[in-house]
């Protein structure tokens, strides 16, 4: 059995389905469809009266592209056509393109047999998504599935029209949507049943962690920045969305290369101005995109690629790494910044998540590792292979996570249940003590959600002492490292344009680390002393921000002093 409760991912480009298996092992299984598929794309496409979907879709665009239907999600948000950007318009402008069907509803108008022509909204072309997505859960399982749990970006969550738009899409596929989570959150919740999880510190290990989740996508990047502390509470600290950032942009980049090459090679012009032709040269670059994220090297050949005229070509990652890099450089950019807007520094992260189709680039991982020092943060990422789940497919697998805790309780508190967000008051400031050395040491760390309970045991404390407890704060510090000196080679060995000595890498390295320093005084106490057995220090923090100390003895737990 399984949980009746189906994660759905659903994005522009793709969309996935995931379970939970009631086993156990509660064993997680992000669903193919009837054609294998696990990423589906988001595409239906109509010929001779026939209904295609998801890739078989797609491979319509060439040939059938005006009753082909893509990128639609994103119009959900809109309730009137005179009210879409002419930016959002263009995503569909090469296959069927988004209208006014009648008094300023958007939809598509497409020919589904000889003279037989259809106007749809877009609820209803999602709802037919989502039937589709639902038949190849119910097939796999055997079983009506009749709720789910969908993800989609955090700034649909907040958009009444979208929500409303997408529960009205669930009810043609009879689905009820039981919850609506942000992508990001559903990435970090993909990781909590992983086994990578725990070696990278994110799953319920007892530590607390600044986490980033990097959701790159086909058409919008959006990073969020969680702290995740209590063993597993995890709060949005902020959350930032490029619109017009993600994949289609390293396509677009590769195609205009390709395109340039092509018409340099035979002497043409106007090739991406040709619908069959940008589709031929589209269906390459997502090719050769994914090739080059698994080998160094790609050959590219498209028959009858424009007038006649086919192309043959190579391009190896480093002619294609410069080809992207421009967006590669926004994307890690919006990391950086996300995190500086946080109120963090960098060297505060302690784990990065990439997610989403684009995440698969070499070039894109290594530009955000280079952000970060690998001493101090771990990258979660199919290109350095420590993903927990593809990241594809991670998604939807954290809604079929979600879903599981959902069903385990009682079906008529899932109203209580399904907030995706609970607004409490956060620490703003570190609380700790001054350590045997006299330096600040953390107990209870800054974002973390109130009320707030944490026991510190001291096994070695046997006598009396003074307990400080200070408010403090990270400080990011400089040092500088001399560079080993290098050893004189003999002349044999050197190249002609070399000395035997060289002092360019010889200049200090300058090591950036971050440090704790103490702030204001909350209080100071003598604790009484108790012998041989250690003290425990229970520290509670209301909602309201008041602070009280217990001390108690470790084994009798005998209360030696309270502090309010």
């Amino acid at each position: 059995m399984f949980t009746p409760i189906l994660g759905v991912s659903f994005g522009n480009i793709s969309s996935s389905i995931a379970i939970v298996k009631q086993d156990k092992k509660s064993t997680l299984e992000v669903i193919a469809n009837q054609d294998g598929e696990r990423s589906i794309n988001s595409a239906l496409s109509y010929k001779q009266g026939n209904e295609y979907h998801g890739g078989q879709a797609i491979q319509q665009l060439i040939r059938n592209s005006k009753n082909t239907i893509i990128n639609f999600r994103d119009f959900l948000q809109y309730d009137k056509f005179s009210a879409i950007p002419a930016e959002l318009l263009k995503r569909c402008e090469d296959a069927c393109p988004l209208i006014d069907i009648g008094a300023d509803k958007p939809g598509f108008e497409y020919e589904i047999d000889t003279d037989l022509v259809v106007k749809k909204s877009v609820v209803e072309v999602a709802g037919n998504h989502f039937k589709q997505l639902k038949l190849a859960a119910d097939d796999y399982t055997s079983f009506d599935f009749q709720k789910c749990i969908l993800t989609v970006p955090e700034f649909f969550i907040s958009n009444e029209i979208a929500v409303s738009n997408m529960k009205e899409a669930a009810k043609i596929a009879n689905m009820s949507i039981v919850q609506f989570l942000p992508e990001t959150s559903a990435g970090l919740v993909s990781l909590t049943d992983s086994k990578i999880s725990v070696e990278h510190n994110i799953g319920k290990d007892g530590k607390d962690k600044n986490v980033v989740v990097a959701d790159f996508g086909g058409y919008t990047s959006t990073v969020t920045v969680f702290a995740v502390r209590n063993n597993g509470i995890m709060t949005n600290l902020i959350s930032k969305t490029n619109h017009h950032l993600g994949g289609e942009n390293f396509d677009e980049a590769l195609m205009q290369a390709l395109a340039k090459e092509f018409e340099s090679k035979h002497k043409l012009t106007g090739t991406l101005d040709n619908i069959r032709s940008k589709h031929k040269l589209k269906k390459a670059a997502i090719i050769t995109k994914k090739t080059l994220s698994n080998v160094t090297n790609a050959v590219i050949g498209i028959d009858s690629l424009s007038q006649g005229m086919d192309f043959h070509t190579s391009l190896n990652r480093m002619k294609y790494e410069l080809t992207i890099m421009q967006p590669t450089g926004k994307m890690a950019a919006l990391v950086r910044d996300t995190v500086e807007e946080a109120g963090l520094d960098l060297l505060e992260i302690d784990t990065v998540v990439l997610t989403g189709g684009s995440s698969f680039t070499p070039k894109l991982n290594s530009a955000i590792s280079f952000l970060f020092d690998e001493d101090v943060t771990s990258i979660i990422s199919l290109v350095k292979g420590t993903e927990s789940q593809h990241p594809d497919e991670m998604i939807s697998a954290g809604a079929a996570l979600q879903a599981a805790l959902l069903h385990d309780d009682e079906t008529e508190q899932l109203d209580n249940l399904v907030q995706h967000a609970v607004d409490v008051p956060h620490l703003d400031k570190f609380i700790g003590v001054l350590n045997a050395n006299g330096d600040f040491e953390p107990i209870l760390n800054k974002n973390t959600p109130l009320p707030t309970r944490k026991i510190v045991k001291l096994y070695k404390q046997v006598s009396d002492f003074q307990l400080n407890v200070y408010t403090g704060a990270i400080q990011i510090k400089e040092r500088e490292e001399e560079v080993a000196p290098k050893e004189a080679r003999d002349a044999g060995e050197l190249d002609d344009d070399e000395s035997d000595w060289s002092d360019s890498d010889d200049e200090p390295e300058i090591i950036r680390y971050k440090a704790y320093n103490q702030e204001e005084l909350l209080f100071s106490a003598p604790i009484k002393s108790i012998g041989a057995k250690g003290v425990e220090l229970t520290f509670e923090v209301s909602k309201e921000g008041a602070l009280k100390v217990v001390a108690r003895d470790n084994i009798s737990k005998q209360v030696l002093s309270k502090i309010e």
